[in-house]
């Protein structure tokens, strides 16, 4: 390695170590400034809830700015980026590292996602995910209830049907939330397709070990998946295989681009 590769490799490294702080830092800034002013806001729960969901995409979308003026990552979309801040979506990605879900959010005006449970309880996490109300991913019924009714609203939710990071040499396995979501709420899938290369902040793997270069991640619109056809197969034997089939479909187009 060359002074100039080491110079840069330890410049990456504090720059990624303060893109980490400063994510902590705007999620317990939240919390004590900004949940306050929300549930201060006029109007109903669902307003207050958008108006903290806006406010979320807003400083994710300043967060990934921040990583790339620091030169730690670069992203690039590829498809119709527009569709995602100007129509309500089902968007479900695979999910190969860390920052996944704030890359996506940061091209949204506004959404909800599914997030782990146990966010609710974390102290950086915990005024984000009440305030937004953002759906946990604890429920069985209940969770694709709750996606219909995100959905019927006419939100943007995003999710990650793998539920976790995908872990390297392992086979990816999809759960049926998303697809059952789909078909009880007859809304298309716009699946999204997530690279980053070289490979960083995957399962298993520490923020401070960071590759050689800086990161570029990749992130592929494809076209809709149609439910209809799949609702049929619902309405004949049932969503269980009907689920199945759209999450072998799912599971296709966005493992594979």
């Amino acid at each position: 390695m060359t002074l100039t590769e080491r110079l840069n490799f330890v410049w990456r490294l504090a720059a990624t170590g303060f893109c980490f702080l400063t994510f902590t830092v705007m999620g317990v800034l939240f919390r004590l400034c900004v949940c306050p002013l929300v549930r201060l806001h006029p109007g109903s729960k669902a307003e207050r809830e958008r108006f903290a969901r806006r406010v979320v995409c807003s400083s994710f979308a300043a967060f990934v700015w921040l990583m790339q003026s620091l030169r730690v990552m670069e992203y690039h979309v590829h498809g119709k980026v527009d569709r995602l801040k100007n129509e309500p979506l089902l968007i479900c990605a695979n999910h190969p590292t860390l920052i996944d879900v704030v890359l996506l959010m940061s091209l949204t005006q506004s959404s909800t996602c599914l997030v782990k449970a146990a966010l609710r309880e974390a102290f950086a996490t915990k005024g984000p995910v009440t305030v937004t109300g953002y759906i946990a991913n604890d429920g069985g019924p209940e969770l694709v209830e709750a996606c219909r009714e995100a959905l019927g609203a006419g939100e943007t939710l995003i999710i990650f049907p793998e539920g976790t990071r995908s872990r390297p040499g392992v086979p990816a396995r999809l759960h049926h939330g998303a697809a059952c979501a789909a078909l009880a709420a007859g809304k298309n899938i716009t699946p999204v397709h997530i690279t980053c290369e070289p490979p960083s902040l995957m399962k298993g793997q520490p923020w401070f070990s960071i590759p050689k270069r800086k990161m570029r991640f990749d992130i592929t619109i494809g076209d809709d998946i149609d439910v209809a056809p799949f609702a049929l197969v619902q309405n004949e034997r049932g969503r269980p295989i009907a689920a199945r089939r759209l999450t072998d479909c799912l599971k296709h187009r966005i493992l594979l681009g």
